[in-house]
């Protein structure tokens, strides 16, 4: 599995911290690693997201993440194959850290993962499905940084 990172928006350099995203995103990913798959996280701003909502979603406002899941190609195409994107919106990021106690980091990773159980298969629209998978979230972005550290 192959983890592309894009900032789209005026993320801070020392918030680009791409190597970070790209371990726990993988983490994320492991129940469907497969090695030609490909997924890539998008920071954008708070335009893009809505734009992204407008267009595929129908959605009439601004979201913190967005994840696409991609059709596997009916053969092997010997090539990687586009198994997701995930549309993170630094702008809420930066507004809701404070609000759950998080670094700016700490809250774009949240989001990252989010989107990359989403494409897993993991679902949050039941409250207990949306509490599992913010456990699993931070578990992964407290391991990421322990081996990191």
């Amino acid at each position: 599995m192959k983890t592309n990172i894009f900032y789209q928006t005026d993320v801070p350099k020392h918030l680009r911290r791409t190597g970070l995203f790209k371990k726990a995103c993988l983490e994320a990913l492991k129940p469907c690693a497969k090695e030609n798959a490909e997924v890539n996280i998008i920071f954008v701003d708070e335009k893009e997201i809505l734009r992204v909502n407008q267009t595929y979603l129908n959605h009439h406002y601004v979201t913190d993440v967005i994840s696409f899941n991609h059709p596997r190609p009916p053969f092997d195409i010997g090539a990687p194959w586009a198994f997701g994107d995930v549309y993170v919106c630094y702008q809420v990021a930066r507004k809701n850290a404070p609000l759950f106690k998080h670094t700016y980091l700490q809250e774009m990773m949240m989001y990252a993962v989010h989107g990359c159980l989403h494409l897993t298969g993991m679902d949050d629209h039941a409250p207990q499905d949306r509490a599992e998978m913010d456990r699993r979230a931070e578990k992964i972005i407290k391991l990421t940084f322990k081996k990191t550290a």
